[in-house]
This record gives structure tokens, C-alpha cells and sequence, in this order.
């Protein structure tokens, strides 16, 4: 029996105990410390306690980011948490004074919890303050009323207005400098915004150390449990199941569907277990315990052919199920569905795959994946070739990083992978250069329906906007091909758990448009013919935001007089494109 296994089944919310997901919980654990992956942000605020440059941290976020976590590391480090101990709701040492949740404590006293924590610093202390931001903003500003009456002013509506701007900035921004708001300096930090896609794979490699899975090794049913199997698995192909994993939470990420960290343990866990105990694996005789309970098939959230009961409940799941990565055609598609060739995979699961197709594949085969789609009578042959896509996205055996880059870009866009070798190490000008030359040719398509073909200046037109072009646009104004730089800037914040992170930016004269993952594939989109965006919000606003930059930076402008005009007109002809000069003199038209 391995009592680890039944911890992991209480760090997700499937079946019924997922008390060991809350950190008070987790701290009492006697695993907390074998699976506990430190934060930069922790260690700061330790080196701030026995240093003596006493600060007040204050910390927001989303439910299961880690704030409480952080306190615990913070504890530990300084040897004030013992094993197994719990936490109070608030307690003060010589040098360090803390708040667990200050929606725990009463709201009458929410105030002086805040004035305490802010404070903190001048008493010679270090004070860390966890508050959801509601409640946050309330004691805020009961504080600077209170500030402000005891010195005969009035708390106005646009102090108020003022305040919550700052705070909100802040929280937007993130920045680890201390704000410093009528006399309290302190620093607040939102968790949620804090990159924490790393911490997925440091997790995964804590539960995977062996001795935690020694118990494993000598049991009798070994040879027949599929947590076992998993285990073994995902540790001889740990690189490999790591890269889907974090890219995988990558994407999720950088298009606004980030995870929190037990949103990831949870579905880690899970796929690692199925929800299955020791118990469960010596008193039943699982069918194909390989297959269904696969860490494959789990990760989706998958059991045989079929999704799994109430997975969706697991976040990661259902964004994976949503996204339907399974059903995306790969250019391996033939060799794994007509040839039946599984040498792209170890041994162990050639076996399991050959078995599987035996047992599930109809007689006749068929090499069109449209047509399965239409017809119903195929829908297990569409099941099983989606099966065997989520065995070879995680555990297919890639010589080189080329093809993780390959496969990576059929699923999560074209240009995924250079996006993210730009957002993580300082990349060449080459590549710099290509994804520059990419963005013109899109803009060009963008502003005019055609291809730039050799030009080198992008003419920013006014048209309609809803993807039809009309055969004559007015250019209201130019913007040089070398005008348009692609840049990276290395992001400094020190509580970040990236080691190497980079913002990326288009250039545009004086003033820098961020680019993201999903502006990134838009414009691929657009070069590859597909140019709407009505189904992502946060798209259109950044679509509309470099339109009006691009304006701002590059735009004519305006004429002094009505008698001196000149337009730039781009024509649409069956021939191609032309562009016709008409200038306005004294009430008559001329073409230039």
C-alpha cells in the first residue's frame, strides 16, 4: 500500500476528497514537504526578515495560485512552522508579522489588520498580508478616510476614484517596486499575474521522486496496477512529457486562460492516478488497465474511448477537451493510421497500441479523415485514431528539439514555437527579421486584401470593417517595411518564476505595440486566408489598438484647407492593384 497515492487523489476535485488541494490542509501533510516547489517571491520576503530591510508585502490573487503557500515557505524558512503544524489566522513575532486571509478576521477589524501590516516596517518588522482584492479595496479605503478625517479633510469621491486607480494600476502592472500611498509603503503583488507555467513541470518532477513511489516496487499487484504504470512511463519519458505539458500550459496562458497552480497539481494528479487507490487495484480485476487509465488518455480526461465522468470538473481537461487537440490531423496521421507504423513510440507502448488497434479497428480502413467526420458508423474509428494522437502527443519518442517545434506548431498554430523561443531567451536577428517580414506581409493583406508581393510600404487604408474589402480604399498614410521592428525586452521583475522571461514588441516609431500569442497566430491566419477575429474580444481591442498606432505614428496629416487636398486612392481591378494620386485645387479635381 502506498499512502501517496491517496494523497494525490485528494489534491483534485473529482471524486469526493479534495481536501488536501487547500494549502491549510496540504501543510499538515507529511508529503507537503516532498512535493512543495519553492518561489522567488517567498525567498524575498524571507531575505527581507533576516536581513533587516524590512518591507510590507501585500498579496492578491486568484483562489489556488499559492499565496498561502508562499506564507508557509516564508515560515519555514525562517524554522517557525514545525512539521505537520498549522497556521493561525494572524501572528506576530519579533520580526515578522502575518495574516493568513483577511477575509477570516472580522470586518470591523479588516482596518487595523491593514494599518498593522503597512505599518509593520517602522516597527522593525517584516509584515506579508494575503487578502482577496475586494476586501482589500474596502479596508483601503475605510483607511484613507480614516487618515484623512483625523486631520479635519473630507474623503472625497475622486480620492476615492484616485485610490482605486493606483491599486488597480498596480495589480494590472505588477511591478515589484513599493507603492507609496499617503504615507503607507508596501508592496503589492497580484499572484495571478505572475508567469507560473514553470512551476507545472517542477511540481511533476517532485511527485515523481522515487522515494516516494518506493512502496510501489514490492507490491504484489506491480505487474497489473495502472498507477505503477503511469509512473514508470512519465519517468523514463519525463523530457518528453514535460514539453507537452508546459507548452500545453503555455498556451493556455498566453491566450488569457491561465491556470492556477492547483488547477495543474489537480490535473497532474489525476492523470497520474485516475482517482484510483491501492485499494481499488487489489480488489478489482481492471479491464486493459494500460489503456483506460493511461496517463495519456487521464491528462485529457479520458477513460477507454469516451470522456471519463465529471473530468471537466478538472480545469486543464476541460480547456484540453475544448480545444480538441486530439482531433487535430498531423502530418503522421498516415503512417499511424493506414500503415500502422508505432515505431515512433518505446517498445512498451507499441505493444499496448498494436493490442488496442487490434481489438477496435474495423476490417476496412479508411485514409480520409472528412470522411469519418460525416459518417456515423466510423465514429469509433474517428475515437480510436484520437486516442492513439494523445499517445503520441505526449509520449512520442522526438530525436531533436526541431520536431517538438513541429509538432507543437500543428497543434497550437504555425508560429507557436518561435513565439515562445522569443518570449524565452534572446533569439537572433534572423528570426527577429522573419517574424517582421511575417507581420508586414499580414498587415499588407489586412489594410488591402492582397499580398505585398516585393512592395516595401504598407499603406494604412480606411475601409469597412468586416473582412469584406471594397474595390476602392483611401490611404491615410505609409509605413516602411523597416519601419516596423520586432523587439525583445527582458522582463526584470524579481518575483517572476521564470528564470529567463522577455516581453515581445513591434516598434512602431516612438511608441511599442506588444505583440501576443494570439495576435501572432492571427496574423498567420490572415496569411494563410482566414482573416475574421469576431470570436476573440481581447483580439479585436489589440486589432483596433495597432490600427490606431499605426495611425498616430505613420498617418497624414490633415490638410490646412479644403482647396488643398490630396488623396491617395488603392484601387482593386480584376488586373490586380493600383493606386491613383488626386489632388483638390480651387474646387477641381486633378489626377496626378
Amino acid at each position: 500500500m502506498n499512502d501517496f497515492i491517496n494523497y494525490l487523489n485528494s489534491t483534485n476535485n473529482v471524486g469526493g476528497n479534495s481536501t488536501g488541494s487547500l494549502a491549510e490542509t496540504q501543510v499538515k501533510s507529511s508529503y507537503y514537504d516532498s512535493v512543495k516547489v519553492d518561489r522567488k517571491l517567498g525567498a524575498y520576503i524571507t531575505d527581507c526578515v533576516e536581513s533587516g530591510n524590512h518591507k510590507a508585502f501585500i498579496l492578491t490573487g486568484h483562489a489556488g495560485d499559492g499565496k498561502t503557500s508562499i506564507l508557509v515557505q516564508v515560515l519555514k524558512s525562517l524554522g517557525r512552522l514545525q512539521d505537520r503544524e498549522g497556521l493561525f489566522v494572524q501572528k506576530e513575532y519579533d520580526d515578522f508579522l502575518y495574516y493568513k486571509d483577511m477575509s477570516e478576521i472580522a470586518a470591523e477589524k479588516q482596518v487595523e489588520a491593514l494599518k498593522a501590516a503597512v505599518t509593520a516596517p517602522k516597527r522593525g518588522k517584516t509584515s506579508l498580508l494575503i487578502s482577496n482584492t475586494g476586501p482589500l479595496l474596502k479596508a483601503f479605503e475605510a483607511l484613507m478616510r480614516a487618515k484623512k478625517e483625523s486631520s479635519g479633510e473630507q474623503f472625497s469621491d475622486n480620492d476615492r476614484m484616485e485610490l482605486q486607480s493606483r491599486l488597480f494600476t498596480q495589480l494590472d502592472i505588477n511591478e515589484d517596486e513599493s507603492l507609496q500611498i499617503e504615507g503607507y509603503e508596501f508592496v503589492l503583488v497580484n499572484i495571478a499575474r505572475v508567469d507560473n507555467v514553470p512551476f507545472a513541470v517542477r511540481v511533476l518532477k517532485k511527485i515523481l521522486v522515487p522515494q516516494l513511489w518506493a512502496p510501489c516496487t514490492t507490491c504484489s499487484y506491480a505487474n497489473r496496477c495502472p498507477i505503477k504504470n503511469n509512473y514508470d512511463l512519465v519517468t523514463t519519458q519525463f523530457d518528453r512529457v514535460a514539453q507537452f505539458i508546459e507548452n500545453y500550459y503555455r498556451f493556455l496562458y498566453e491566450n488569457d486562460k491561465r491556470m492556477t497552480i492547483r488547477q495543474m497539481v489537480g490535473q497532474i494528479s489525476y492523470a497520474l492516478t485516475g482517482n484510483l487507490s491501492c485499494n481499488d487495484i487489489e480488489s478489482r480485476q481492471l479491464k486493459e488497465p494500460f489503456f483506460v487509465y493511461n496517463f495519456a488518455n487521464m491528462f485529457f480526461g479520458y477513460h477507454v474511448l469516451k470522456k471519463a465522468t465529471d473530468t471537466a470538473q478538472i480545469k486543464g481537461i476541460e480547456q484540453l477537451q475544448n480545444l480538441e487537440l486530439d482531433r487535430i490531423a498531423l502530418d503522421v496521421d498516415y503512417s499511424l493510421f493506414v500503415s500502422n507504423d508505432y515505431s515512433c513510440f518505446m517498445p512498451k507502448i507499441q505493444k499496448e497500441l498494436t493490442a488496442l488497434t487490434q481489438r477496435y479497428r474495423k476490417h476496412y480502413q479508411i485514409t480520409d479523415e472528412e470522411q469519418l467526420l460525416d459518417r456515423k458508423k466510423h465514429e469509433e474509428e474517428l475515437r480510436l485514431r484520437e486516442a492513439i494522437r494523445r499517445f503520441y502527443l505526449l509520449f512520442s519518442l522526438c530525436e531533436s528539439d526541431a520536431d517538438i517545434d513541429r509538432i507543437m506548431n500543428q497543434i497550437f498554430g504555425e508560429s507557436y514555437a518561435d513565439y515562445r523561443k522569443l518570449i524565452s531567451s534572446k533569439q537572433s536577428n534572423i528570426m527577429l527579421r522573419n517574424m517582421q517580414g511575417m507581420i508586414f506581409d499580414a498587415l499588407y493583406i489586412k489594410n488591402t486584401g492582397y499580398l505585398p508581393e516585393g512592395k516595401t510600404v504598407l499603406p494604412l487604408t480606411l475601409r469597412r470593417e468586416d473582412d469584406v474589402f471594397q474595390n476602392v480604399m483611401i490611404v491615410l498614410g505609409e509605413v516602411s517595411k523597416y519601419d516596423l521592428k520586432v523587439i525583445q525586452e527582458r522582463v526584470t521583475n524579481q518575483f517572476e518564476d521564470v528564470d529567463n522571461k522577455f516581453d515581445l514588441y513591434l516598434k512602431l516609431g516612438e511608441k511599442n505595440f506588444k505583440l501576443s500569442l494570439p495576435m501572432i497566430t492571427y496574423f498567420n491566419n490572415l496569411i494563410d486566408g482566414a482573416i475574421s477575429s469576431n470570436n476573440n474580444p481581447a483580439l479585436t481591442h489589440g486589432i483596433a489598438q495597432l490600427d490606431a498606432l499605426l495611425l498616430e505614428q505613420f498617418g497624414e496629416d490633415a490638410p490646412e484647407s479644403e482647396e488643398d487636398c490630396e488623396l491617395t486612392v488603392i484601387i482593386n481591378t480584376a488586373k490586380g492593384q493600383e493606386v491613383e494620386h488626386f489632388a483638390f485645387e480651387n474646387n477641381k479635381l486633378r489626377i496626378q
